[in-house]
């Protein structure tokens, strides 16, 4: 059970977290908002500043889960930085050391709000972000629609290179959609080309995959390998082309972020076949930051305790100095495997969990140093 005491520091926490969050967010919006006012405006049917806000209030609260994601590690760590500094600024911490109490007892309860905020993470990640991917990335002044400019990305499993002008998240749709079925597919190459490609989604029934709405050229002009008549189907409409790929609509746009999609998701991207060696490093590489960046934050909450909370200091400034200095130590090893990770000289799963090693026998090595 918490004492008064701890929950005195946890409410502390709790208050500098959130009016931090508010405060850089809110300093965000001020300065995205005036910088593409135009982009809101190109999106009014009317021009009444009460649908200018109202839509720029829709973009921003979808917004927000996603610069809670980015923000939140770093505000962690100022929370608790800021919490141990009003100690020492308030003579707090010296009666708490003279009854006897360790200083790393203190520590509990900045650990559990570190979990907390974890939790929060965790969730906003796994069950927000993905319910609202196609608004997170859709364009300020039309958020029905979310088109995307498609990347061409080759399907490795059915070899068909998928390509197309623009994609419609919201509704999966491709526009002027061109799908090139290679040998030996095929008799010889073929592009098949389509002003409206949807995409359905894999189900127990059936399999998933792109319907191609008046075709060109038309199912029975193909000449296709009878291998290949499981992953080219005729559709229920004539003229219509039914492609099996698990190459889906958040594949062909953005594809160098997988922060918009669960684990789960990304777990299944790794054992897709469709997908090339490289990509699926690169998810490799995301899935274990994803699982590491709890133990991370928490590691950099108990790093600071002995910078903040320095022994036989001078300056409490100077402490913040140099726990600032210490956190960009941090992030710079962990950029390093990432870096090390991304140029294949250690595996994805060194990459990230070498940096939880390194920082984590940092902050034993440097426990001693504390304020006791």
């Amino acid at each position: 059970m918490f004492t008064t005491f701890d929950r005195y520091l946890l409410k502390r926490f709790f208050h500098v977290f959130i009016i931090g969050f508010i405060a850089t967010y809110g300093l965000y919006v001020v300065f995205d908002g005036f910088t593409n006012i135009d982009g809101f405006q190109s999106g009014l049917e009317e021009g009444s500043s009460f649908g200018l806000l109202k839509l720029m209030l829709q973009f921003y609260v979808y917004q927000s889960s996603i610069f809670f994601d980015m923000i939140s590690p770093i505000l962690t760590v100022l929370s608790a930085v800021v919490v141990f500094s009003l100690m020492v600024r308030h003579g707090e911490l010296n009666p708490v050391l003279s009854a006897g109490i360790p200083t790393y007892r203190l520590a509990i309860p900045l650990a559990f709000a570190t979990l907390t905020i974890n939790c929060f993470i965790v969730a906003n990640q796994e069950l927000l972000i993905p319910r609202i991917a196609d608004k997170l990335q859709a364009e300020r002044g039309d958020l029905g629609t979310s088109s995307q400019f498609v990347e061409p990305v080759y399907d490795f499993s059915t070899r068909i290179m998928i390509n197309g002008r623009e994609l419609l998240l919201t509704e999966k749709k491709l526009l002027s959609a061109e799908f090139v079925l290679s040998k030996p597919m095929v008799h010889d190459f073929v592009t098949v080309k389509s002003a409206e490609a949807f995409y359905h989604d894999k189900t127990p029934e059936s399999a998933g995959g792109w319907l191609l709405k008046q075709a060109s050229p038309k199912y029975d002009e193909l000449e296709i390998a009878e291998f290949a008549n499981e992953m080219i189907l005729p559709g229920d409409d004539p003229g219509d082309i039914f492609i099996v790929s698990d190459i889906g609509c958040d594949q062909l746009c953005n594809r160098s972020t997988n922060t918009l999609i669960s684990t789960p998701d990304l777990i299944a991207r790794i054992n897709n076949p469709s997908f090339s060696d490289l990509s699926i490093r690169k998810q490799k590489m995301d899935l274990h930051f994803r699982l590491t960046r709890p133990f991370m934050n928490l590691i950099a909450v108990m790093m600071s305790i002995p910078f903040v909370l320095r022994k036989e200091s001078r300056s409490q400034i100077l402490n913040i100095a140099f726990c600032a200095v210490v956190m960009g130590g941090l992030f710079a090893i962990n950029q390093f495997f990432f870096y090390m990770g991304t140029t294949k000289l250690v595996t994805p799963d060194q990459a990230a969990w070498f940096p939880v090693i390194t920082c984590g026998t940092l902050a034993a090595w440097f426990s001693n140093r504390v304020w006791t």
